[in-house]
């Protein structure tokens, strides 16, 4: 065996050998970056990566080795990251989901199948590379020389840093550069630790007059229960003309839903924890740059006069029922942060696994909404999550059940995702019957979103919008729909028409519609979506984005500047 080693290891260390893999590299980086104007620097951090092993082992063919196979292993990574979520491999999700065992229970039993190809090359590039150690010879080369070549390298590094990694980085994350990203995303780091953008930005704004307290709640005795209705992993398929009689399948299988309207997200293929937030706490996650998908943790218990916040000022029960664990992404510490009651998770629900029929889930929140009137006469604010939509789509899920005009598409997992689709709207026209049914004193509201794309339909949006749709803010690739429907209760008003609504201003322009109690700092919400045509973060007016962002923060309402205490928001009733 060790002869055999031994002479594969001759092979490796032959100049023909090298020069092949050379090649090989250039053309797995050029892949990788799916641009040849990143190569160069995508080369430099190879070349790095490989001097700094040098330094440290004096073993040159080890080095080069080494170096590529390092490199190799994050690009994967980052690539099915990218996939499942349409965001690069970033160096703080060490920090934010490593710790998190719920994240490695998610993985097993959703995409064990990209799972366990990344371990075995990890266990094969962990072999290759100590055997690589063990027979390759130490250099000559002496330590400065060895040191020398890392600065020479670096300095390559600097003069081929991409320029649009430059301006926004976070944008750079959602291009595909499945090589760079990560290697770049450890600039962010000085970035724990300073104001980001738009937090320097706003310190530098003067203070506002804090917005006024208080808010007239009405008559409390005629406020409906609410339902809002998160449908995992769903759009409109009507936005794709590629996918032909798409044009009503929202409402094709939920007749009595609402007619969808468009929206806007701030996440593509996964993050649903990102649209959760910014739509019940007002604000863009794009905002804050890289942290976007991080903000469940780092906005913990900063984020004041959320709409489950406001709804409970009022005499609303706020509650919120999950279909994964009660820290998964910290999601749930944040929805209690916010003005959620209670907050159910898998457990709470005896959930025995995470990918269900959405019927699973409506039945369990059947059940909490009886023990709910039989035991507590304030009406109810309820969130309910959905799952069965969700990557990923090479098994058919629920196989026995069928969906009337399938299959939806020549490819197999879209169609797979479109019948997920039906099925799930078939679930919804359910509950929606049930609320129906029911019509109590109060009457009801059910307010239905999709909280972002799947990756499927990446392929599309591509054709349609460019393959930098991605990193353009609303953009095809972030559209997703809302319904609305009222049951027993009679809507004072309407969302705007003519705007693409982005999702920081769909709470405020619901209670606006259900005429539900506003706050002041839900009408300035409003005051601002209509300035800005519906558009927050990409706003033409960014000055007054920011304007109000910094009342927020004076009054207490958005932690993320120093700040003294606000007075506490008081709520009257008639």
């Amino acid at each position: 065996m060790r002869t055999i080693l031994a002479r594969g290891w001759d092979i490796a260390r032959h100049p023909a050998t090298f020069l092949f893999v050379s090649l090989a590299g250039v053309l797995f980086a050029a892949e990788a970056e799916n641009v040849w104007a990143t190569v160069p620097f995508a080369l430099s951090i190879a070349a790095v990566v490989a001097a700094l092993l040098f330094l440290a082992t004096a073993r040159a063919a080890f080095s080069i080795y080494a170096g590529w196979l390092v490199v190799a292993l994050f690009t994967v990574i980052s690539a099915i990251k990218y996939k499942m979520k349409g965001f690069s491999l970033h160096f703080y999700d060490a920090v934010f989901f490593a710790g998190d065992p719920e994240t490695y229970r998610f993985l097993y039993q959703s995409y064990l199948h990209l799972l366990v190809p990344v371990i075995v090359g990890l266990l094969a590039a962990v072999a290759i590379g100590v055997a690589a150690f063990r027979y390759d010879r130490r250099s000559n080369w002496t330590f400065a020389w060895r040191a020398g070549l890392v600065g020479v390298l670096g300095v390559s590094s600097v003069l081929t840093f991409p320029a649009d990694a430059s301006k926004n980085r976070f944008f750079y994350y959602m291009q595909g550069r499945h090589l760079t990203a990560s290697f770049i995303s450890l600039l962010d780091i000085g970035n724990l630790f300073l104001p980001n953008e738009l937090e320097a930005r706003l310190g530098q704004l003067p203070a506002r007059q804090p917005m006024p307290t208080g808010i007239d709640c009405g008559n409390t005795k005629a406020l409906p229960d609410i339902f809002f209705v998160l449908s995992e992993s769903v759009t409109d398929p009507a936005i794709f003309p590629q996918l032909s009689d798409a044009g009503d399948f929202l409402q094709r299988f939920a007749p009595d839903a609402g007619q969808p309207q468009p929206m806007s997200v701030e996440t593509f293929g996964g993050g649903t924890w990102i649209t959760n937030l910014a739509l019940f706490a007002g604000l863009s996650a794009t905002d804050f740059g890289w942290r976007s998908p991080y903000l469940t943790l780092t906005l913990q218990d900063k984020v004041g006069g959320s709409l489950p916040e406001t709804l409970a000022k009022c005499g609303y029960r706020t509650a919120a029922l999950l279909p994964l664990d009660y820290t998964f992404v910290n999601e749930g510490p944040f929805l209690k942060s916010i003005g959620f009651e209670t907050v159910l998770d898998i457990d709470d629900i005896h959930a025995p696994s995470y990918h269900l029929r959405d019927d699973f889930y409506y039945r369990a929140a059947e059940e909490f909404i009886a023990r709910h009137r039989a035991t507590d006469g304030r009406p109810l604010f309820l969130e309910i999550q959905t799952m069965f939509p969700h990557s990923p789509y090479e098994d058919r899920l629920e196989p026995q059940l069928a969906a009337s005009g399938e299959p939806f598409a020549a490819d197999p997992g879209v169609s797979e995702y479109l019948r997920r689709i039906a099925i799930a709207r078939g679930d919804f026209e359910t509950f929606l019957r049930r609320r129906k049914a029911e019509p109590t004193q109060r009457g009801s509201i059910v307010f239905e979103f999709g909280d972002h794309q799947a990756f499927v339909t990446k392929p599309f949006v591509d054709e349609i919008a460019g393959a930098d749709a991605m990193s353009k803010p609303n953009s095809l690739a972030y559209r997703t729909y809302f319904t609305t429907t009222a049951f027993n209760y009679a809507m004072p008003g309407n969302f705007p028409k003519g705007m693409l609504l982005d999702i920081g201003f769909a709470g405020a322009s619901f209670l606006e519609a259900a005429g539900l109690p506003m706050s002041p700092m839900m009408r300035d919400l409003i005051d601002l979506r209509d300035r800005c045509q519906g558009r927050f973060h990409a706003c033409a007016d960014r000055a007054a984005v920011d304007r109000h962002l910094r009342a927020r923060v004076d009054a207490g309402l958005l932690k993320i500047l120093p700040q003294a205490e606000a007075e506490p928001v008081v709520a009257s009733r008639r």
